[in-house]
């Protein structure tokens, strides 16, 4: 691999000395890796952790949704600013170099859409936050390599969880309170997190994280966070990612298992694929009962009423979308404003649907490049890059990617801000494309074939 793992060792007296190239070297590395450590954990706590959540903060926050945050905007630019100094004082070659062009090509397309969006200046903010964001990701990844960019994302991954456990007894914020608006919500587990949705959805992460580390060390704590992390998921009562977790922890087994064969695995990439196709055809057979169960808003968020708002703006206007990031939540002029159709929709801040919410901001050509970004290729990198020598970084990255897939479809978490899952699923993506470059390649020899007349002359 590109970066291979540290260990502490003793020098012999004899033994040549560690060059001070390469211990400033394994400085920086570190230097860059604590730098993303540190930018994770303030993603996953947010500013405000434990936050209320009356009705009236409810409707503040919606309303206030814009992308303005001065201090959130300081923070991550800081954080580019201090990996970018770190790649210009490097001495030592990249541990990946950025050839995801057809994610470029798609942000480039976002900021494009942004000039006809009812506010521009919105859209564009919120543009900017998806770059830097972005640029974060694949500048650590440069610097420290797939392998200490994931175990960077486990560690934060497994503080969070013994943070959100330390608090469920410390303070009742950990738990959604009384005054929720949704009664449905009342009672459930979050921790630190906003939303137990928020919290199910990174605790199921965390789960399969450490249950995949567990079984590529066989160390005990693993096993133990990985009951930690499941039993959260149930106490947050989110029912998407409770039934994620074990689903896709059984596809891993199996394609951890296939991690020889390409042809097998692609068996399994076909079957993840039919599950997803399986969930449209579901809806289509038996959308009288699904939709009565989706639309109550005390029953997954009201999400097919919420849906019935896009498709309908999709209706009028098909081609190019509201401009990334300026559907919802807008101010006044907001295009869902003239779409709603139950009250609380002015609430709703995306589209409880990942491919609907980039379909209906920046058009069919934006949910083009989405699909080739983040499934077409990831595909290709999981069924021709797994080997059973990086098999311990290709298979959860394979776990995030397809739960991540499967989520979107009852939540948005692409290009969705600075959210936990959007950041967990980028690092994801990012782990898997270097891992996939450096993967060994068979060497292709060219023969030449003997000329007839050459044999006989």
């Amino acid at each position: 691999m590109a970066s291979a793992a540290w260990q502490r060792s003793l020098q012999h007296p004899n033994s040549p000395a560690i060059s001070p190239s390469r211990l400033e070297s394994a400085r920086l590395v570190l230097t860059a890796q604590i730098f993303y450590f540190v930018f994770l954990m303030l993603v996953f706590i947010g500013q405000q952790p434990f936050a209320s959540r009356n009705q009236e903060e409810l409707v503040a926050m919606a309303q206030d949704n814009d992308g303005s945050d001065f201090f959130k905007q300081t923070l991550f630019i800081g954080f580019a600013l201090l990996l970018t100094g770190v790649q210009l004082i490097r001495r030592y070659p990249p541990r990946y170099r950025f050839t995801l062009w057809p994610l470029a090509i798609m942000l480039a397309w976002f900021f494009i859409t942004c000039s006809w969006g009812v506010d521009p200046f919105v859209s564009f903010k919120r543009a900017m936050q998806q770059l830097i964001v972005i640029y974060i990701t694949f500048s650590a990844l440069t610097l420290i390599g797939p392998e200490r960019l994931l175990q960077s994302l486990r560690y934060a991954l497994i503080l969070s969880l013994i943070i959100c456990w330390i608090s469920l007894p410390l303070t009742p914020a950990a738990v959604h309170p009384p005054t929720e608006s949704d009664k449905a919500l009342i009672g459930a587990w979050r921790g630190f997190f906003f939303h137990k949705n928020i919290a199910g959805a990174v605790m199921a992460l965390t789960f399969m994280v450490v249950t995949n580390a567990w079984i590529d060390t066989k160390r005990w704590y693993y096993a133990l966070f990985s009951v930690m992390a499941f039993v959260f998921v149930i106490g947050t009562k989110s029912k998407t990612s409770l039934a994620l977790s074990f689903a896709i922890l059984g596809v891993c087994a199996i394609y951890r298992a296939l991690s020889d064969s390409t042809q097998k695995r692609a068996i399994l990439l076909i079957m993840v694929a039919l599950g997803m196709v399986g969930v449209l055809w579901l809806y289509v057979a038996f959308q009288p009962v699904v939709e009565r169960l989706f639309a109550d808003p005390t029953s997954f968020t009201g999400r097919v009423s919420i849906w019935e708002v896009d498709l309908a703006y999709l209706k009028d206007h098909p081609f190019l979308g509201a401009g990334f990031g300026g559907f919802w939540q807008v101010g006044a002029r907001s295009p869902s404003l003239d779409y709603l159709n139950q009250a609380f929709q002015t609430l709703t801040a995306h589209s409880h649907n990942g491919y609907l919410e980039i379909l209906v901001t920046t058009g069919p050509i934006g949910l083009i490049l989405l699909v080739i970004s983040f499934l077409l290729l990831p595909a290709i990198w999981f069924l021709t890059g797994a080997t059973p020598e990086n098999r311990a970084l290709m298979v959860p990255c394979f776990a995030i990617w397809v739960f991540v897939l499967y989520q979107n479809l009852l939540e948005t978490s692409f290009f969705d801000k600075d959210r936990q899952v959007w950041v967990i699923f980028l690092a994801a993506i990012a782990a898997a494309h270097a891992t996939y470059k450096a993967r060994p390649r068979p060497a292709w020899r060219r023969r030449y074939l003997s000329r007839p007349e050459a044999q006989h002359g």
